[in-house]
Order: C-alpha cells, then sequence, then structure tokens
C-alpha cells in the first residue's frame, strides 16, 4: 500500500471509532438521564418529599402566629390573615394525590390542618390541641422518612443502571475497536496482495520490454516507443527526432565459427560500448538478432551520423576476431535517418531507417549511410 492510501486508512479507522465512541457516549447518556428524571420527577422522586417538607415548615411559621393570638385576641386582624396564608400553604402542600394515596395519615392531617383554619377564619381561638399537631407531625415525619428511603432506592438503581451501562458501553467500544482493526488488517492485507500483485505485473511488464541478453529495450519496446512517437508528430514536437539501425557484419558466419555463447557475448560486448556513448536522450532497442535501433531526441542530422561514426569505431576498437570479415574484426553498418516534418506510420519509419543500413550493406559494409547519401555516395 502506498503512503496516501495507508494514511487515508488510518484516518478513515480513526473516524470509525471516534463516531461509534460518540453514538455510544450519547445513548448512555439517554439511558441514564432516564433514571435522573426518574429521581427529580416531580410525582414520586425528590421533589415528592420537598412538597411534604414545605407543607411542614408553613405550619411551623403558624405555630408562633397562633400562640401570639392567644395571647392578644383583638386587634390581630393582620396577623390572622398570615396565620390563615401559612395553613393554607401547609394545607396545599399536603393535599397531594400520591401522599392521599400513599400515607392513610395524611387524609387526617389535611382535616386538622383545615379545622384549626377554619376555627381562626370564625374567630374562635382554641386552646392548643396537642393530639392535632402531634399527629400532624407525626404524618410528616411518616412521609419525609418514606420519601428519603424511596429516594435512597431512586438513586441507587440510577447508579446501579449507570454502571451497568457504563459496563457495556467499555464493551461496545472495546468490540467496535476490534472490529475496526480486524477490518482495517483485512484492508492491509488486501491491498498489499494488490501491491504484490501490481508489482509483480510491473516486473513482467519490465521483463517484457527488456532483452534479458544484452539489457536493452525489446522489439515490443520500440513499437511502443515509436507508436507515442508518431502520435505527436509532428505538431507538438519542436525538437530533432533522429532514428539510428545497426547491425553487425557476418554474424552468422561468426556464430558459425566460433559458437553462440561466443555470439552471445559479442552481442554484451558491442550493446555495452554503444551504451556509453550514447545521451540520456536516446534509447537503445534490440530489434532481433544482431540488429539494434536507436532513437535520438534533441539531436541535430549532423550530431546524430557523428554518434554513428563512434559507434562504428567503438565496435571496431573492441578488436573482436572475426575471420570471415574483411577487416579481421567484428564490425558494424549503421544507417541514420532524421525525421521530417510530416505524418508517419511506425512500419514506414522502420522501412526508412533499415533501406539506408541495407546501403551501408550493400556498399561494402562497416560505414555509416544516411538519407542524404546516395548509393554512389556510399
Amino acid at each position: 500500500m502506498n503512503r496516501p492510501s495507508r494514511t487515508l486508512s488510518y484516518i478513515g479507522l480513526l473516524l470509525l471509532s471516534i463516531v461509534v465512541v460518540f453514538t455510544l457516549v450519547l445513548l448512555n447518556t439517554v439511558r441514564f438521564d432516564d433514571s435522573l428524571r426518574a429521581i427529580f420527577n416531580r410525582d414520586h422522586g425528590l421533589y415528592d418529599q420537598a412538597f411534604s417538607e414545605r407543607s411542614q415548615s408553613y405550619l411551623i411559621n403558624a405555630l408562633p402566629l397562633l400562640q401570639e393570638m392567644e395571647a392578644r385576641p383583638s386587634g390581630m386582624e393582620a396577623l390572622r390573615e398570615e396565620t390563615l396564608t401559612q395553613l393554607d400553604l401547609a394545607y396545599a402542600y399536603l393535599n397531594i394525590g400520591r401522599y392521599i394515596e400513599r400515607y392513610e395519615c395524611v387524609p387526617v392531617s389535611l382535616d386538622s390542618i383545615l379545622s384549626i383554619r377554619n376555627h381562626i377564619e370564625q374567630g374562635r381561638i382554641q386552646p392548643f390541641m396537642y393530639d392535632a399537631w402531634a399527629g400532624i407531625f407525626e404524618c410528616y415525619s411518616l412521609v419525609n422518612r418514606n420519601q428519603n428511603e424511596l429516594k435512597a432506592n431512586l438513586i441507587e438503581r440510577a447508579l446501579v443502571a449507570s454502571s451497568n451501562n457504563q459496563y457495556w458501553m467499555n464493551i461496545g467500544v472495546v468490540a467496535v475497536y476490534a472490529l475496526g482493526i480486524m477490518l482495517w488488517l483485512l484492508l492491509e492485507r488486501q491491498h498489499r496482495r494488490g501491491h504484490k500483485s501490481e508489482e509483480e505485473k510491473l516486473a513482467w511488464q519490465n521483463r517484457a520490454m527488456t532483452d534479458h541478453l544484452t539489457a536493452t529495450y525489446s522489439r515490443m519496446a520500440l513499437h511502443e516507443s515509436l507508436e507515442n512517437l508518431i502520435k505527436d508528430w509532428p505538431h507538438h514536437h519542436n525538437d530533432s527526432i533522429g532514428l539510428v539501425f545497426y547491425d553487425l557484419d557476418h554474424f552468422k558466419q561468426f556464430n558459425d565459427s566460433f559458437g553462440h555463447v561466443a555470439g552471445d557475448k559479442a552481442l554484451r560486448d558491442v550493446t555495452a560500448a554503444i551504451n556509453e556513448l550514447l545521451p540520456s536522450c536516446a534509447e537503445h532497442f534490440r530489434f532481433g538478432g544482431e540488429e539494434f535501433f536507436i532513437i535520438h531526441r534533441g539531436q541535430s542530422h549532423a550530431q546524430v551520423v557523428e554518434l554513428a561514426d563512434r559507434m562504428l569505431q567503438a565496435v571496431r576498437d573492441l578488436n573482436i576476431r572475426h575471420p570471415k570479415s574483411s577487416a579481421g574484426i567484428l564490425t558494424t553498418s549503421v544507417g541514420v535517418y532524421m525525421l521530417e516534418q510530416r505524418e508517419y506510420s511506425v512500419d514506414e519509419l522502420i522501412k526508412k531507417v533499415d533501406e539506408l543500413l541495407y546501403v551501408a550493406k550493400k556498399h561494402g559494409r562497416n560505414r555509416v549511410v544516411d538519407e542524404f547519401a546516395g548509393e554512389e555516395d556510399a
């Protein structure tokens, strides 16, 4: 897997994990909110106890007012109204449906509060009724105690639910990460296989494009290069392009005399010597057998011809003995063709330079012939 693909896979895994974790946290928060709502529910949660406590506080506020009214029975209209208000509030906060349903003492206490209020409203101040007041406060104590127990149970259930949710959330996070890692490993394995397959494919292509004996490009590569060349020629090319086709003279007789092992070595030595002469803008191909093809880009006609002459000399300088050659050593013949500003086909290009190579061979070999040399000049 290349670096950008690997980076994207890491980022994808990270984003997936973050999204899943936040989803799990959100879901568990919603679950825990249910427990919190149960604790603070106004019908049966903490607020339920708050009503009882507030009713008790209002009733306690009314006690000193009643005592003051008993001490001064006349001229206390404002005090009487304040006492009635406190009793009304105590009655209202205790008159809760759940209290009445759950606790038998609540209706009795409500009746007692209502009776005290009616007496005060009518101006009848009675002696302090200890039994009634004791029953009311005992009912408050019972309600508050039971509500505290209920609150404790609700909190305990919420904590247990929260603990369970936390446990399953952790399990879910671990499971998601494990699944994500497994998926990433599978993708990594698949990418590696694909990368290996791509490398093998490129290796086969390179082998197909390269001649294993001389390390030059193959004939298949030559046709591909020429096809790419003529696609844009001459409209998108400003550089001159020269083609060189060379052949080792009397090479069949060389093989017959010294064997194919010596012939292979001679081919390697010749191509190695010529490769040292070629500039970076040149491509070297094996056309077949002892025939080789060179594409020069960006060099003038004179430069290409000069390079061809140097190739002749480089082969001669190898001094490879060849008794069937007139020179007594292995030599080469070269054809040079410079592309004109017109359209070509691949076959036409090969034919043009091959004809020039034929002229070189026809006129004694061991020479260079270009398109400007006639048969007489050759």
